[in-house]
Parts: structure tokens; C-alpha cells; sequence
């Protein structure tokens, strides 16, 4: 893995010194704006670039005349350029290029995707809905021309259903390893189609992904987060067992930003996990967002008049967050902010239940902030497992920034490598079970 990891014996000695510079998403990296949040946002779209997302000459002149704060501005450029890209999708699709216009349509997709990162579903809900049902089809469009094609699929869940994906590497119905992509707070199950899965048929495994409550397109169906993420997830297991392609022995979860809460209830109450990889890991909801102090100054001004006038005035990164805050309050179907750092209050887990192979992975920067370094140092002493490994991405390699980002590459060769020899050895194991199992019937 290239990228500094440490096992289990070391929880006690992660120190990090704080970054003067060091901010919110991208931590010491600058790449683009001032503002950490719209430059978070920017570093996004150059990474699922790398995904086949947007290019990056698509991405630059994009927001080449984007100010930092002009979010209007991000939404309709962002937008211009897909329905031109669009465009060259159904040119292609038409001629029978259809490698092209399915690269096409999956670019189309995450430039409409990532132009709903700065608008409020909350001011402007039929617009935002809009954007993300256009997204959606442009990303089935991609999927329906793929070898095999991305099955979608849909989970039953409290009387509605769960929206995801399934990805395998061929038309073989043979058991494999699994991969579940839970998703994050702000992630779209067509979000982590990009991450994992799409272009990684030569791993060998299967991936999954489903919006759970609340996350992806289920907020816009009335649905909202709840603290036990469990009992969805183990609906979408229930779903993997009832596959002839589903290898349950090696089954792994993984769960980046706000994923990283789900993976840890899920791998503590569902014993069907059998690793679970934690980017990076969140153990308490409320501490892990009022550690950027700011946001409690933003809850407590929410409504103040000049508020966010001030914010830019004096180059604030509060100034970024007014419609990221909008999406969240829309998840958790509140009304304020103070409303919804209170209801992450009830947002627990507790990693001593956990008791599969587990992987901590976290940005060296994130380790500046008091809660995630003492979620890393806890899970590291309570974890029930003799293989529990930390991987730290480092700045040098653009990897610093919250879960890694935007360094995806890196964040997928090393969740990969690492699932290889977990369930290299459950392989090693289950052919050990099965050859005494023949000897025995071979010597009676």
C-alpha cells in the first residue's frame, strides 16, 4: 500500500501536529478557490475525473468564470456543460460508438451530479430534483452499455424501496468475493458505482450499493437518516444472500465520510460482514461535526441577517457551507441547523462489538481534529479482532485531505490489496475445510 500504514499495537502513539492551513475537506491542499469548501468541491470533480467523470479540461473550463461564493453561477456551468457533452453522447450513441457513448453519458451524469453539490435542495427543490433525475438517467444510460450491464436493482425496506446497484465481472454465476459500498451523507449510489466497481472487472469482485434512508435519491422520496443504519443494511445482505454469485464467506463492507458510521453499526450487529473498511471511522455523529468548532458559531447565527455577508467579507470558510448545510438538514428532514446537530446526537456506535478484520483509513490531516483521532485510538484498543490495520494518506501523495480525498486512486488500490489478503486467506481456509471433508468420505 502506498500510503503509511500501522497495526493494531500503535494506537497510542498517533500524534499529528495541527496545520496552520490545515481546513475542512481538502486540509493543507490548495487547488483551485480560496475557500476550502468550494475548492473541497473542485478537488471532487477532478477525482471522479479519474473515474470517468468529468475531463479535466471539462471541469476547468467549467468554472473558469465560477467565483468562489457564486453558487448560481457553479449550478449553471456545470450544468451548460453537460447538456453540451450530452450532446456528443447521442452523436456518438447514433453512429454505434457505443464504448464512446457510454464513457459519454457517465461523464454527463457526474458533471449534472456534482452541480447539485452547490445547490440547495431545501430553496430550490423542484430545480434540484430535476438536475438529479437528469443525472440518473444519463448515468442508466452508461450502465445499460456495459459488459455485462450494471444491474439496477431495488431493496424493500419499511413499506419503500432502496434504489442501488450491482456490478459483476462477468455473466459467470459463480460465487465471488463482494464488495458493499455503503455510501456517505452527501453520495449518490451512482456516486459509488465510480469508486468501486465501474472499470474493476479484473479484481474479480462483485460491488453493491444502495441509497440508504436519507442518502442518494431516498431524501427526495421523503425518506431520512436514521441513527440504526443497520436495519437497512442488513436488508441489502439478506438481498446478497439470495444471490447464486454472492460468496457470503467474503463479504466486506465499505463506508467512506459518513459511511464510516454505518460500516461500524453494521459490522457490530450483523455477524454476516466479514471485514469492514471504516474511511475513516466515525464512532459519534454530534462530536465528529461540532470538532470544527465553526459549526456551532454557523447553528447559533443560522438565521441572523448579515450573517452570511460577514462570512465573506472576511473570508470565512462558514461562507461555502449555507446550501451544503440545506442538503443535510433535507436528509435528516429538519428544519435548522442546531436541529440537526442535535438529532446526530443519537448517532453512536461502539467499535468493542465489532468483531471481523477491520481497516481504518483516514487522511493525516483529518487527524488534527480532537474526535477523529480518538475514534481512530479507540477502535485501534476495542476492535475484537487480532487484524485491525490503520492507513494514513499522506500529503506527498495528495492524500490528506477528509478519507483521503481526493487521492481516489490511492483510496481504491488500497482497500483492494488489502481485501485480496483478508480473503486470500478465507480462500486458503474454506479449500483446507473442504479437502479434509473429501478425505474423510474418500477414507470411509
Amino acid at each position: 500500500m502506498k500510503a503509511q500504514t500501522m497495526k493494531k499495537q500503535v494506537a497510542n502513539n498517533i500524534s499529528k501536529e495541527v496545520p496552520k492551513h490545515n481546513k475542512p475537506l481538502v486540509g493543507r491542499m490548495k487547488f483551485y478557490y480560496k475557500n476550502p469548501i468550494a475548492d473541497g468541491y473542485f478537488s471532487y470533480l477532478l477525482a471522479f475525473g479519474a473515474r470517468g467523470g468529468a475531463d479535466v479540461g471539462e471541469a476547468f473550463a467549467a468554472v473558469s468564470n465560477v467565483g468562489q461564493y457564486d453558487t448560481e453561477a457553479w449550478v449553471r456551468e456545470l450544468t451548460k456543460m453537460a447538456n453540451l457533452v450530452e450532446k456528443e453522447a447521442h452523436k456518438s450513441l447514433s453512429r454505434g460508438h457505443t464504448i464512446t457513448a457510454r464513457d459519454t453519458f457517465l461523464r454527463v451524469y457526474y458533471l449534472n451530479r456534482a452541480a447539485l453539490l452547490n445547490l440547495s435542495p431545501v430553496k430550490e427543490t423542484q430545480r434540484y430534483n430535476e438536475i438529479r433525475k437528469h443525472a440518473v438517467e444519463n448515468f442508466r444510460k452508461a450502465a445499460a452499455l456495459y459488459n455485462p450491464p450494471i444491474e439496477a436493482i431495488e431493496i424493500e425496506f419499511e413499506g419503500k424501496k432502496l434504489p442501488g446497484y450491482f456490478i459483476k465481472p462477468d455473466n459467470r454465476n459463480i460465487k465471488r468475493p463482494t464488495l458493499y459500498n455503503v455510501g456517505g451523507g452527501e453520495s449518490f449510489c451512482e456516486d459509488m458505482c465510480m469508486v468501486f466497481g465501474i472499470g474493476d472487472q479484473e479484481r474479480g469482485y462483485n460491488m453493491i450499493t444502495v441509497d440508504l434512508p436519507g442518502m442518494g435519491n431516498t431524501a427526495a422520496e421523503g425518506m431520512k437518516m436514521e441513527p440504526a443504519m443497520e436495519k437497512p443494511v442488513s436488508k441489502v445482505i439478506d438481498y446478497l444472500e439470495s444471490r447464486p454469485d454472492v460468496d457470503m464467506e467474503r463479504l466486506a463492507v465499505f463506508g467512506p465520510s459518513m459511511g464510516g458510521y454505518t460500516v461500524a453499526r453494521a459490522a457490530s450487529k450483523d455477524k454476516r460482514i466479514k471485514a469492514m473498511i471504516a474511511n475513516s471511522i466515525i464512532l459519534n455523529q454530534y462530536d465528529y461535526l461540532v470538532q470544527a468548532k465553526e459549526l456551532k458559531t454557523l447553528a447559533k447565527y443560522e438565521n441572523f441577517p448579515l450573517f452570511k455577508m460577514l462570512t465573506r467579507l472576511f473570508g470565512s470558510w462558514l461562507a461555502g457551507l449555507f446550501n451544503v448545510m440545506d442538503v443535510y438538514k433535507w436528509r435528516w428532514k429538519v428544519n435548522t441547523i442546531k436541529e440537526w446537530l442535535d438529532a446526530c446526537k443519537e448517532f453512536t456506535a461502539d467499535p468493542s462489538e465489532i468483531k471481523c478484520p477491520s481497516l481504518l483509513m483516514v487522511g493525516e490531516d483529518e487527524l488534527a481534529y480532537w474526535a477523529t483521532k480518538g475514534f481512530i485510538n479507540e477502535s485501534l484498543k476495542k476492535i475484537d479482532n487480532p487484524k485491525v490495520d490503520l492507513v494514513i494518506g499522506k500529503a506527498e501523495l495528495g492524500a490528506s485531505g477528509k478519507n483521503m480525498l481526493p487521492n481516489l486512486t490511492l483510496i481504491r488500490h488500497t482497500v483492494y490489496d488489502w481485501l485480496d489478503e483478508i480473503f486470500l486467506q478465507t480462500t486458503e481456509k474454506v479449500s483446507i475445510h473442504a479437502a479434509k471433508e473429501v478425505a474423510k468420505e474418500i477414507s470411509s
